[in-house]
């Protein structure tokens, strides 16, 4: 049976992090550029290539080291500095989207209940809502480390509303992935709005269809009736 969209403020909305209130990927090169240009060797473009391989992990410093290895530079003293430069860079480019802090002081004066949902692990999680200046608006942060699991697996979304004491599918989500946030929402019966603006690996999904496509964060207000 379809699931009904109603037209009122909603109760309980989960958002997820990374691309979708902040612009992640450009934060990631920027940091990349900037161990590169630390060690003197390679472009950003071929650290953030390592990055994405995952051999280590999207967040893993032993991407650094890799990196570090096969240009023959690697020094336990520099490789502690790069992995310094490239958290401070990281967290020091990242720019809320426009129309997000707005969007969600209204939400929170509607009463409506909050929380982030994010693959990334809590500490990094913590620090960069905390660096975007977010981190207030919502109820509590649901990562792998504190869920067991990671999207699109459902238990992770269980979790998620659980710290809205709602069951997930009273429950819209945002998120920038068809694949992590959109498609998992649909099975699980919640109200799915596909962060379309922040998709920068924009993979074509035809057979996943979200409830709402957002061109901007801002679209939130007219959908969600603020």
């Amino acid at each position: 049976m379809a699931k009904t969209v109603t037209k009122k403020i909603p109760e309980y909305v989960l958002f997820d992090m990374d691309n979708t209130l902040y612009d992640f990927h450009f934060a990631k090169t920027q940091s990349c550029e900037a161990v590169a240009n630390l060690a003197g060797v390679g472009e950003g473009r071929e650290l953030f290539r390592y990055f994405m391989s995952g051999t280590h992990g999207f967040e893993h410093h032993d991407n650094i080291h890799d990196f570090m290895e096969d240009r023959g530079i690697f020094e336990p003293r520099l490789y502690e500095e790069a992995c310094a430069v490239y958290e401070e860079v990281k967290l020091a480019s990242l720019t809320l989207y426009p129309g997000v802090e707005e969007t969600l002081r209204l939400l929170a004066d509607e009463g409506v209940s909050m929380a982030i949902v994010t693959d990334a692990q809590s500490s990094q999680a913590e620090k960069r809502l905390a660096a975007t200046g977010v981190r207030d608006y919502f109820d509590g942060v649901m990562t792998p480390d504190r869920s067991g699991v990671r999207k699109p697996k459902p238990e992770i979304f269980h979790a998620a509303a659980a710290i809205l004491k709602c069951g997930v599918h009273e429950a819209w989500i945002v998120g920038d992935s068809p694949k992590r946030e959109i498609e998992p929402g649909n099975l699980l019966g919640m109200t799915t709005a596909y962060a379309k603006y922040g998709d920068w690996i924009g993979i074509p999904y035809p057979k996943i269809k979200p409830d709402y496509t957002l061109q901007s964060f801002s679209d939130l207000q007219d959908i969600m009736h603020l």
